[in-house]
């Protein structure tokens, strides 16, 4: 009998700009993100639009890095896609890593029957140390091909959608991408806790402790939350970075920012599409690194700038009608 209790739950979210000239309405979401037909997408509308696609289930037989070892997974991983604001494309990827009831694989059904869970069939230390190298091996990964690759998981569901012939591929902003790494341990009378790293430019690795084994919902919904808003960050940031190869009243400078204050700027949301149950750690987020602090700051360097450009640019019309 497997146990259902998981040494430790691992995720992935790949976040990019949709690849269309407009937001999206919920029912152009519907049809976009019906990954299983006859499964309903969910939608929320306030107080801003969440569309959370059908969960569909990927199979695994694999290793899993454990400090100088490797343990033996097999099971699935369950994917889905989240759509913000109707521009804000996610593929989320998660999996319950439990102890297997036998030390034999079992016959596919088994294992298609419990969706998101993966069995570890290698003989395992004890319980606590089991949970740090699984947790710890996952987030050091590996490039040998038989390791467990959450992010092509999450890439190729992100593929799928963004070649939908539904959308025209002219987004207003040109925009990349961001992964956010996320791992959950459930400690009983400790958390909920969050650790953010960035680790380059795009990568990020988010640490959770968890109170309780019902929290692991939230706990998915939480990461999915704060990978949208570290993206908005940082796309925000890479766009000064580019308009301040130019001039600061420029026409190129206006072209780079002004589509950020007329498309990305209402999506800002911290917490808003966070279970109750997480949303406790968007205060420490909001304290150390300060997101909110960090956005207001951009956001109001993003008026000035467009502000002085478009002033420069009428400024420039006048002077020419009236030569």
């Amino acid at each position: 009998m497997v146990s259902t209790a998981p040494l430790v739950v691992l995720g992935e979210v790949r976040t990019c700009l949709l690849p269309t000239a407009g937001a999206l309405t919920r029912d152009e979401a519907r049809e976009l993100l019906t990954l299983m037909p006859g499964r309903e997408v969910r939608w929320r509308e306030r107080p801003g639009t969440l569309a959370i696609s059908p969960t569909v289930a990927v199979g695994v037989d694999c290793d899993l890095p454990m400090g100088e070892d490797a343990a033996r997974i097999v099971g699935t991983v369950a994917t889905r896609v989240v759509l913000v604001g109707g521009r804000v494309l996610q593929s989320s990827a998660r999996t319950r890593v439990v102890r297997a009831g036998e030390r034999r694989r079992q016959t596919w059904s088994h294992y298609i029957s419990q969706k998101g869970v993966t069995e570890v069939i290698s003989r395992l230390p004890e319980r606590a140390t089991a949970e740090i190298l699984l947790a710890e091996g996952y987030l050091v990964g590996g490039d040998r091909p038989e390791v467990l690759d959450m992010a092509s998981i999450s890439e190729r569901l992100l593929g799928r959608v963004r070649a939908d012939e539904r959308l025209d591929q002219s987004p207003p902003i040109h925009a990349g991408g961001t992964r956010l790494r996320w791992i959950a341990r459930v400690r009983g009378q400790v958390g909920p806790t969050v650790q953010l790293r960035l680790d380059d430019d795009t990568t990020r690795t988010v640490r959770l402790i968890l109170r309780e084994e019902s929290d692991l919902d939230a706990a998915q919904r939480f990461c999915e939350d704060l990978a949208a808003h570290d993206w908005l960050l940082t796309i925000m940031a890479a766009a000064f970075e580019e308009a301040d190869r130019f001039g600061g009243a420029s026409r190129e400078r206006l072209d780079i920012l002004g589509p950020l204050l007329q498309h990305v700027t209402g999506l800002w949301m911290p917490g808003a599409h966070t279970p109750q149950s997480m949303r406790a750690l968007w205060k420490e987020l909001q304290t150390e690194p300060g997101f909110s602090r960090q956005w207001t700051t951009l956001t109001d360097r993003l008026r000035d700038n467009v502000s002085v450009a478009m002033l420069d640019t009428l400024r420039h019309k006048a002077f020419d009608t009236d030569w």
